[in-house]
């Protein structure tokens, strides 16, 4: 079992077809199929189930990609370490950031990386925050951004509050308080999607206060549920640095228990690698900005 063969086996879970696998690698499919052949021989199992669907692991499979995963990124992370060495940082750097950040951090964080690190390849995934902690989790990210309770974290963490705002059309919130609490949205017609953390926070504490919601629907995605409001089907609520970006009117919630603590999180191997430090500290330094902003 060698490096090749270990990283040809990640491209064939990752995925779970030979065809696509073959095409994301570089390499001719029947090549590739010999490699994963040559691999489950020295291994004496077998590793991928084969079918009409694409290519499925065994558990034996996922139990060695769980594995692999770690033995790459500790190969990555010693290649990174020794040309650091040297005074070059270079390769991939990935990143995790909340859906709800990303629109209004991304494009931004990948020009500052770039500049700071012109041999860096800065490669953003975004996602809710369990998602994101269970890629950090299994060496999938270098680094991400996080919600988490007040003093969650280790040493190798910063933390960051915001809170939730009440979004609408002046028609709709005109009567509403200019710093409202859950019950002054009793009655309004809400646009809450349950995917969406903030909004399942939101739920949650109404229902603790015994208020009853009118929730008339929503949409996962924040663009299309501004472009509700906007159309008057309704009001809607979003963290601060998003709301004071919607082109809308916005009334900062005055309530506790709805405030949103973010952090920085790195994966626990990743203090090895200049690139991920510098990247923490660019990170933390646009989202202060951004949260001012806000």
């Amino acid at each position: 079992m060698d490096v090749r063969q270990l990283r040809y086996f990640v491209g064939i879970a990752e995925s779970r077809s030979l065809t696509e696998a073959s095409r994301r690698l570089h390499i001719v499919q029947p090549a590739l199929s010999q490699r994963l052949s040559d691999l489950e021989k020295s291994l004496e199992v077998q590793l991928v189930v084969r079918g009409h669907g694409g290519a499925a692991l065994t558990p034996a499979g996922a139990e060695l990609y769980e594995h692999a995963k770690r033995i790459l990124k500790q190969i990555d992370y010693a290649t990174a370490a020794v040309k650091e060495k040297a005074g070059v940082m270079e390769g991939v750097l990935s990143i995790g950031l909340l859906r709800s950040l990303s629109p209004v951090l991304s494009v931004r964080l990948f020009g500052e990386l770039r500049k700071a690190m012109p041999g860096v390849q800065p490669q953003i995934r975004v996602g809710y925050s369990a998602e994101l902690e269970l890629m950090l989790n299994q060496g999938m990210l270098d680094l991400a951004t996080l919600v988490s309770e007040p003093g969650q974290g280790g040493a190798r963490t910063m933390a960051f509050s915001d809170h939730l705002c009440l979004v609408g059309s002046e028609v709709m919130l005109a009567s509403v308080p200019r710093r409202p609490r859950l019950k002054h949205v009793v009655g309004m017609p809400l646009l809450l999607s349950p995917m969406q953390p903030a909004h399942q926070l939101v739920m949650d504490a109404a229902e603790q206060q015994q208020l009853k919601l009118d929730v008339v629907g929503g949409i996962e995605d924040v663009a299309s549920i501004l472009a509700l409001c906007k159309a008057g089907w309704g009001v809607t609520i979003l963290a601060s640095f998003v709301a004071a970006r919607c082109g809308m009117a916005v009334k900062p919630i005055s309530e506790r228990g709805l405030e949103r603590h973010l952090r920085i999180a790195l994966q626990h191997d990743a203090h090895r690698s200049a690139a991920v430090l510098v990247s923490e500290s660019i990170l933390d330094r646009v989202l202060r900005e951004v949260l001012r902003q806000g």
